[in-house]
């Protein structure tokens, strides 16, 4: 009841409705959350009909503003969230603490390092939590700025009790312990704290929390979705991203984090040099996915949300959180 009543007061604002806010928003809304404003001033593109379901199956409505075509099949899911829509330039909303002080969380989709930043600069003012996600084809991240986050779970007890004031790692702290004996359980509180997002830019963390095995383990995701952060947005969805610029600006990324630059493999380059900024509809489920239900775990505060970047990597199969 406590989760319902807080989804049922949250109100969201979510940045852009490509395949990944898409998957977002049709997840939050069947959640029942009370309002979301979507912020889109984008056209229909033809490539949008791969991978935004939200769309008319109509070539007509190419160039067309695109969140006027959409609101209604998304209110089709649940008419109790209250939906509403805005087509004002992104760069008009970014750093405009008037109007973001009304939300209670951000989502971004999607933006540009600079503007991921900035957005960013203007949310910790106001205390607002922040999740940003993007997608390169087979691949793609999620990154929080959710500034403190405190979450009270129930666990069975070990052979020695939990302590608090004990830190779990760098970014999390047990808080408070209570133990019930007739159930064996503890229930236990765990605080956790969050950098700017333009701190996970410039993070020296990785070598500090992997060891040498799993530093050779690290996906070469990681460091090409950072480089694709440096690399100006493709306009042709034809065109591919050149292969040396991504590789020299992939290798300058490891340096920068500390990591082998024998992660920067030709498979790799290959596939992202092909795939940047693409959007392929099973990529932006489990993305879409993956963070719609991590934004109702951060509001039922039972359990601790991803903290700081997660790395989805569909040809490893995996997807591992870092804290930065």
């Amino acid at each position: 009841m406590a989760t319902q009543l807080r989804l049922r007061s949250a109100k969201i604002l979510l940045f852009n409705l490509g395949a990944i806010g898409g998957e977002v928003i049709k997840n939050l809304v069947l959640g029942g959350l009370n309002s979301i404003t979507i912020v889109d001033d984008s056209t229909v593109k033809e490539e949008d009909f791969a991978a935004q379901f939200f769309l008319p199956n109509d070539d007509s409505i190419v160039g067309q503003l695109k969140l006027p075509l959409v609101i209604d099949r998304i209110k089709e899911l649940n008419n109790r969230v209250n939906l509403s829509i805005d087509t004002s330039p992104l760069s008009s909303i970014i750093s405009n603490p008037d109007f973001l002080k009304q939300f209670n969380l951000v989502i971004a989709t999607e933006l540009t390092k600079t503007e991921l930043i900035d957005l960013n600069s203007t949310t910790r003012k106001l205390n607002i939590p922040l999740y940003a996600t993007g997608g390169h084809g087979s691949s793609g991240y999620i990154l929080t700025d959710l500034i403190k986050h405190t979450a009270t779970s129930e666990k069975d007890a070990g052979n020695v009790l939990r302590q608090a004031n004990t830190k779990i790692n760098r970014v999390k702290t047990i808080t408070g312990v209570s133990y019930n004996e007739s159930d064996n359980k503890e229930t236990i509180t765990v605080l956790d704290e969050y950098c700017p997002i333009a701190d996970i830019f410039n993070s020296k963390e990785l070598p500090n929390q992997l060891n040498k095995r799993q530093m050779k383990r690290l996906s070469a995701a990681f460091p090409l979705i950072f480089a694709l952060f440096e690399i100006p947005r493709l306009e042709d969805p034809e065109s591919i991203v050149d292969k040396d610029v991504l590789k020299s600006t992939a290798l300058s990324v490891c340096e920068s984090f500390g990591i082998p630059s024998s992660l920067v493999t030709e498979e790799y380059l290959e596939v992202f040099s092909n795939q940047a900024f693409a959007e392929f509809a099973p990529v932006a489920a489990i993305l879409g996915g993956t963070l719609a239900q991590d934004v109702i775990q951060y509001l039922s505060q039972k359990e601790s949300p991803i903290n700081n970047v997660l790395i989805l990597d569909s040809i490893k199969s995996e997807m591992p959180i870092y804290a930065l």
